[in-house]
Formats: C-alpha cells, structure tokens, sequence
C-alpha cells in the first residue's frame, strides 16, 4: 500500500493531535464519512473521517468525489503572517460547513492538551505561552504595518486624504453652500422688491 502512505502518515499526525482536543473531536464527529482532498501540486493527499471524528488514510479515493476539497494557495505562506484562515490558505471547494467545521478545529486548538503527554505540565505551559505571544506580535505587527501604510499614504506619498482634514472640507462646503444658498436668497429678495 505505498499510495495511501502519505495518507497514512498525515492521518496518524491528525489523530494523535485530535487525541487531546475533545472539542475539536466532537465538533469533527458531525461529518463522520465525509471525504476530504488536500490538492497538492505532485500528489493530492485523500482521507475520511471515521464515527469518532479521527482522520482515516482514503484508499479508494478515484472512485467518490470528496465532500470537501482543499487546494493550497500559491501566495499562501505570507497570510499566516497576517491572520491566515483556513480560507486565507486553500481555496476552498464543496462542502463549507465541513471546511468551517475543520478551521474552527484548528483555530480553538489547545497546545496545553497537546504537549503535556510528551513534555510535561511546565514545558506544555510554557510552549503554549510562547506560541500566544507568537499570535499576539503577529497581530501586533499586522495592525502596526497597517497603520504604518496608512500613514505613508496619507503623509509621505499624498495620495490619500487624513480622515480630519476630509471631514473639516466637507463641514467647509456645507457652510459655503449653506452662505451660497442664503445669498440667493437676499438676492431674490431683492430682486422682488426692485420689481414691485
């Protein structure tokens, strides 16, 4: 069986990390016999999910199409920098609730469950607040870029307005069409009682 391999090995890595997240388990146990592809460019990675919400290597995958079929992106990799989603990464083909179903997984990981087994309650604690501190300079950095970009837009290149500087010239054209439309006004006025 050397084509379901890389199944085999994938499958084997999922389950021993689902093995200690029981939410992401019952939340995968819903879409128990659903077919999932990994679209790889050389080979495309097939497996199934059994009753219990645990990843099985698909050896017939030729023969049924899958409910769910993930691609990667070319330009994937630089959006995990940026608060990539299982959308940001694949493009996504089939079934979506499956496709959320399987990124809420991911997303509400416990790296506490995960590595306590192997390294113990201090390292686990430890590795899991440095995997935080990771998510937390990634979105520090993502926001600072933004802001860092608006500035340069605004300030350095000109080629966007300050918000405070679009809103004073609005207020300024409401004054000066306001002014216009009294003087139009005064002079109609004017013209009446010249006529009269």
């Amino acid at each position: 069986m050397p084509a379901a391999f890389p199944e085999s090995s994938l499958a084997a890595a999922l389950n021993a990390l689902l093995d200690a997240q029981p939410a992401a388990l019952s939340r995968l146990m819903r879409h128990a016999g659903k077919a999932l592809r990994i679209a790889l460019p050389v080979f495309p990675l097939n497996l199934v999910l059994d009753e219990s919400g645990r990843f099985l290597a698909r050896i017939e995958a030729d023969s049924v199409a899958p409910n769910l079929i993930l691609t990667p992106l070319p330009g994937a990799l630089p959006l995990l920098l940026v608060d990539g989603k299982l959308a940001d990464l694949f493009r996504i083909e089939g079934d979506g609730v499956f496709a959320a179903d399987i990124s809420g997984a991911l997303a509400d990981f416990d790296w506490v469950l995960a590595l306590r087994p192997y390294l113990g309650d201090i390292a686990a604690s430890r590795v899991d607040r440095f995997l935080r501190g990771i998510m937390a300079w990634r979105q520090q950095a993502h926001d600072d870029s933004g802001r860092n970009l608006a500035e340069y837009v605004v300030y350095e290149q000109a080629l966007l307005v300050e918000p405070n500087a679009a809103r004073a010239f609005i207020a300024d054209v409401d004054t000066l069409r306001e002014d216009v439309d009294r003087l139009r006004a005064r002079l109609m006025l004017l013209e009446s009682k010249q006529q009269a």
